[in-house]
């Protein structure tokens, strides 16, 4: 079920003829801002979320999760530490490596993306599935705006090809061939987490990861990574291979054909 938003301007000049393309690019209401606060707005009119046209970019909002603007997370600090030597669980499970072409099904905010795709280089592929409208048109405007400090990171994120799709009915339809595709559904469900995390659990797509949806997985690629905070789920899901420490908050199970 997909969640009701509208489309609000910031209060800022020159936003409301940008709120305005969105709402018409969209297919959602546009709601003339006015007064009215943002909690005002959703109440008044009964909508779950709203995507605020900032001048920097588009910011979502929820009640529950407040509002988010896009950022890579943590694959910043991720990156820094793989460049000067540290191993990421990550990364060894889909055992990545310059040319390597990744598909990952629950893109989210990109982070893990963006680290593969800083990996592969240019002589590989990451194409990311976002399945919520709100959190697609956030990262996807995001990837292409999003400036690091490491220009090698800002060019990993313009490379990444997105999709806004399901899963399931991508794998269905696709015929291209990958190396490892990629599901981290951890964010559907309400774990605690980051700022960004909490935000993003009220606007994501909440289906569960399904066997027939590995099997499709594994049609396309000897590989697939699932990202978990249990062992036993990973275990239960068929994974042969679990990358994580002992004590990690998440670990990465492999499945492979």
């Amino acid at each position: 079920m997909e969640l009701s938003f509208a489309v609000v301007p910031a209060r800022r000049p020159g936003c409301e003829e940008k709120a305005r393309r969105w709402a018409e690019e969209l297919g959602v209401p546009y709601y003339h801002r006015g007064h009215r606060g943002l909690n005002d707005i959703l109440t008044q009119t009964g909508r779950e979320a709203l995507l605020i046209a900032a001048k920097e970019g588009p910011v979502l909002y929820t009640q529950e999760g407040g509002k988010l603007a896009y950022h890579p997370g943590m694959a910043v600090l991720r990156w820094q530490r793989c460049r000067a030597g540290e191993k990421d669980h990550f990364l060894e499970a889909a055992a990545l490596k310059r040319g390597s072409r990744l598909l990952d099904c629950t893109l989210g905010l990109g982070s893990d993306a963006a680290l593969a795709s800083a990996v592969a280089g240019r002589e590989g592929r990451v194409v990311g599935l976002e399945a919520s409208p709100l959190i697609f048109f956030l990262t996807s405007r995001g990837l292409k705006n999003y400036f690091c400090e490491d220009e090698e990171l800002t060019a990993a994120l313009r490379r990444i090809e997105t999709v806004q799709a399901t899963a399931e009915d991508y794998l269905t339809s696709c015929e291209e061939n990958f190396d490892v595709i990629y599901f981290d559904p951890m964010f559907r469900r309400h774990l605690r987490g980051s700022a960004a995390m909490d935000a993003l659990q009220p606007l994501a797509y909440r289906e569960p990861l399904t066997q027939k949806t590995l099997e499709l997985a594994l049609r396309l690629a000897p590989r697939a990574v699932i990202k978990e905070a249990d062992a036993k789920v990973l275990a239960a899901l068929g994974c042969t291979a679990c990358y994580g420490g002992k004590y990690a908050k998440v670990k990465y199970g492999v499945l492979t054909r």
